[in-house]
């Protein structure tokens, strides 16, 4: 009986420590650009197009979902032009605005 009061105690506390708080949502994704708006003179807003040879991989411990980055773009570098490939990791912020996610 000893022996399993201390397995659950055990099993209790590890589990606990098992996923660390969300800070940001990820997402590892493969798009073609569908548009390139200017927010800033080093940073532009690009929008996806879902066509062809995508892939959309939420995190499994803090997921971005895929509606967010359809409907408001990712901040990222100007390096991109329509039709280009971009990849990357996707974030935001847990408590960020939908349209502040960037890419590493």
């Amino acid at each position: 009986m000893k022996t399993l009061a201390f397995a659950l105690t055990l099993l209790a506390a590890s589990s606990s420590f098992a996923f660390p708080t969300c800070t940001q949502l990820e997402a590892q994704m493969l798009a073609q650009v569908a548009s390139v708006e200017p927010v800033s003179e080093t940073q532009c807003r690009v929008k996806m197009a879902w066509t062809g040879n995508w892939m959309f991989n939420p995190s499994y411990v803090c997921p971005l979902d895929i509606d967010e980055a359809s409907s408001f773009g990712v901040i990222t570098s100007c390096n991109y032009k329509v039709g280009d490939q971009i990849d990357g990791i996707v974030y935001r912020n847990v408590d960020g605005n939908p349209a502040e996610l960037s890419q590493y």
